[in-house]
């Protein structure tokens, strides 16, 4: 099997088919930036798929545009974020300082610079974009304090906190769960809000940026009486679309420290006790719930879950008993 015989990410979001380069153009750009094209080859027709969707803040839009190819132009992206994963390599240039390279990876478009770029006409390339302001607002929920320096990822001389391959695997792991909720009825809005928080971090993580130092510092001690008040909170919204930047705000601190209370508390990670929590009020409704052939999923789908096999073995793990045993037992 080759690279084409392979379904391109987002296939369950087809926005458009077309051969019309302006089709093409106008499609892309509300989920990418602005930015204009050109065919590489005009007497060749091209053949252009476009494969896109929001989640949360976060937009994810795949598109191959193929016959000849086309030139892609970008203007400075200034407060917006926007970063290029091409499926194959790309060539680039930097239209101001004459510079070129092929991307193989995660490119970020340029905050100053116009750029132009060539997508491979098959395999194309994924597009990830959102506000800087939405990464600064992630960034201080993390800190648990307001971020207010200009946040940039384009040319920024300090390493990544992690390698920048944590980028691509929740991207197509992103990708993965969306093209699968369709089969399910959609996406859950606690899925949703976990996904757009998981595209906010690797980015954070595997890209640098201006705010890595930031990221670094050693989080400060926090007295272990927010430990009562985590679990009660978590208790009386365990059945909303809450994340753990949720129970941090509704706490008053970073994740960082949320993290510290939890482990030093209950030997948890925050999403370790959401998920606890959760599946104790799963348990409970499956004990009254009468047999039915959605009940499970049901029960599962209210605890945030997209797949079945995961919520029975986190059951299991956590009560020695299978979802389908609780429901059973007079």
């Amino acid at each position: 099997m080759t690279s084409l015989d392979i379904a391109p990410p987002l296939s369950a979001h087809q926005r458009v088919a077309s051969n019309d380069i302006d089709v093409l153009h106008d499609t892309v750009e509300p989920f990418a930036v602005g930015h204009d094209l050109q065919a590489c080859k005009p007497d060749i027709p091209l053949d252009g798929l476009v494969n896109a969707l929001n989640v949360g803040a976060v937009n994810l839009v795949w598109v191959r545009y193929g016959g000849g190819g086309v030139i892609v132009d970008t203007p400075p992206t200034e407060g917006h974020f926007a970063m290029c994963a091409p499926i194959a390599p790309m060539g680039v240039e930097y239209r101001a300082t004459k510079n070129r390279e092929t991307a193989g990876g995660s490119l970020v478009l340029s905050h100053d610079e116009a750029m132009r770029m060539r997508p491979h006409p098959t395999l194309g390339c994924l597009v990830i974009a959102t506000s800087t302001g939405r990464l600064a607002d992630h960034l201080a929920d993390h800190l648990g304090r307001d971020y207010t320096a200009p946040l940039r990822f384009h040319n920024v001389d300090k390493p990544a906190i992690t390698s920048p391959s944590i980028v691509e695997r929740t991207w197509r792991y992103v990708c993965d769960v969306l093209d699968h909720a369709t089969e399910h009825g959609g996406l859950h809005p606690l899925a949703e809000r976990t996904l757009e928080e998981a595209l906010l971090t690797s980015i954070l993580l595997g890209l640098p940026h201006t705010g890595v130092e930031s990221l670094t510092q050693p989080h400060r001690k926090i007295p272990h009486y927010l430990a009562g008040f985590i679990r009660e909170w978590v208790e009386a919204n365990h059945h909303r679309p809450i994340g753990v930047t949720d129970i941090a705000v509704a706490v008053g601190v970073g994740v960082r420290q949320l993290q510290a209370i939890c482990q030093d508390e209950w030997g948890l990670t925050p999403t370790q006790l959401l998920r606890g929590v959760r599946l104790d009020h799963a348990r409970a409704a499956l004990s009254v719930a009468r047999p039915g052939p959605r009940t499970i999923t049901d029960v599962a789908e209210a605890a945030g879950y997209l797949h079945m096999s995961r919520f029975a073995a986190h059951y299991r793990q956590r009560f020695g008993e299978t979802p389908t045993q609780t429901l059973k037992r007079p």
